[in-house]
C-alpha cells in the first residue's frame, strides 16, 4: 500500500519519521479514523473539524488546512485503487529533542494511511459481543480533555488487553465517581425503556462522529435520548447495550462482565439503530 507522508505519497515499507519525532518519543499527537464508502469518505468534514480540535486543544501550531488533508486523503484512496477502505490520519507536533518536553522545531508531522474495510465479521453484530469493565481508571477531564483523540494510547492498550484476558471484546471506562466514560476505542449507550442513554460529552469521553450519526439517527426514529452521567450499575439495569465507533458501527452488546446484558441478545432499539446508521452512510457516500 501506498502512504500519505507529509505531502508525498510513499511504499509503506520506505514511509520513514525521525527517531526524533515527538509522536514516537512522547505519544504527542493526534489522529482520526474514518471509513470511505464506494469511494467517498464519511463524514470528511466532521472528521477534520474534530481533528483540528484535537490538535488546538492540544497546543500545535502550524497546521495544515483541512483542503490539504482532505487531498491528501482523496489521493491516498485513488493512489491505491480503494472505494471501501479504513483510513487513519495522524498528526504529531513534529521532530524534538529529547528530554525536551516543550519545543518541537514544527512544522507537524502529517501521516495518512488506508487499508481495504470490509467490516467486522457479521456475526459479532448478529450474536453481540462482550464488555468487560477496566479496573483501570479513565483518565480525569481535568488531566487531559477526553475531546483529544491522541496517539497516547496506553491506558487504553492496558485496559484493552485486561478486557482480552477476561474473554472479553471491549472494556468499559469509569470515572473516580463511578460512572460510565467510554470503551477504550468505543462510545457506550445503554437502552432502557426505550430510551437512549449515554454518558454526557464534558470532557470524559470523545465526541464520537459515529456516535453524533446513532443519535441523528435515534431521533428520525422516534427514540429519545438522554445525555449524562451514567452510575456503572445501569449496565446490569439496562434492556441494552452497544458500543459505536466507526469500524464497529452500532454493535451490541451481550454480555457484561460475564453475565447477559439485557436478554442476552441484540435488541431491537440497537439492531434499528444499525440498520438506520448504515442508511445514511449508503445515502451520504451514494
Amino acid at each position: 500500500m501506498l502512504v500519505h507522508l507529509d505531502g508525498r505519497l510513499v511504499e509503506e515499507a520506505d514511509a520513514r519519521v525521525p527517531v526524533s519525532d515527538r509522536g514516537l518519543l512522547y505519544g504527542d499527537g493526534v489522529f482520526e479514523t474514518m471509513r470511505a464508502c464506494g469511494g467517498r469518505i464519511f463524514r470528511l468534514e466532521a472528521h477534520l473539524e474534530r481533528l483540528e480540535r484535537s490538535a488546538l486543544l492540544a497546543e500545535f501550531e502550524g497546521l495544515p488546512a483541512r483542503g490539504v488533508l482532505a487531498s491528501d486523503l482523496q489521493a491516498l484512496l485513488q493512489a491505491n485503487g480503494l472505494r471501501e477502505a479504513r483510513l487513519r490520519l495522524t498528526l504529531t507536533r513534529g521532530a524534538g529533542r529529547p528530554g525536551d518536553y516543550v519545543q518541537a522545531a514544527g512544522p507537524p508531522t502529517r501521516i495518512a494511511t488506508a487499508a481495504p474495510f470490509s467490516g467486522l465479521d457479521p456475526r459479532l453484530h448478529e450474536e453481540g459481543v462482550a464488555l468487560l469493565v477496566s479496573r483501570r481508571q479513565a483518565v480525569p477531564a481535568e488531566v487531559l480533555d477526553a475531546a483529544i483523540k491522541t496517539t497516547s494510547r496506553l491506558a487504553s492498550v492496558l485496559a484493552r488487553r485486561e478486557a482480552a484476558r477476561a474473554g472479553a471484546f471491549e472494556a468499559a471506562l469509569l470515572d473516580a465517581a463511578g460512572n460510565l466514560t467510554e470503551g477504550t476505542t468505543s462510545n457506550l449507550f445503554l437502552v432502557r425503556d426505550g430510551r437512549l442513554l449515554t454518558p454526557a460529552i464534558d470532557g470524559r469521553a470523545l465526541p464520537g462522529v459515529t456516535r453524533a450519526v446513532v443519535l441523528e439517527a435515534a431521533r428520525e426514529a422516534g427514540i429519545g435520548a438522554d445525555e449524562r452521567p451514567l452510575p456503572a450499575a445501569l449496565l446490569g439495569e439496562a434492556d441494552e447495550v452497544f458500543l459505536t465507533n466507526t469500524s464497529w458501527e452500532v454493535l451490541p452488546v451481550t454480555r457484561v462482565d460475564g453475565r447477559p446484558a439485557g436478554r442476552g441478545r441484540p435488541g431491537p432499539v440497537s439492531l434499528t439503530l444499525l440498520a438506520g446508521y448504515r442508511e445514511r452512510v449508503r445515502r451520504e457516500c451514494a
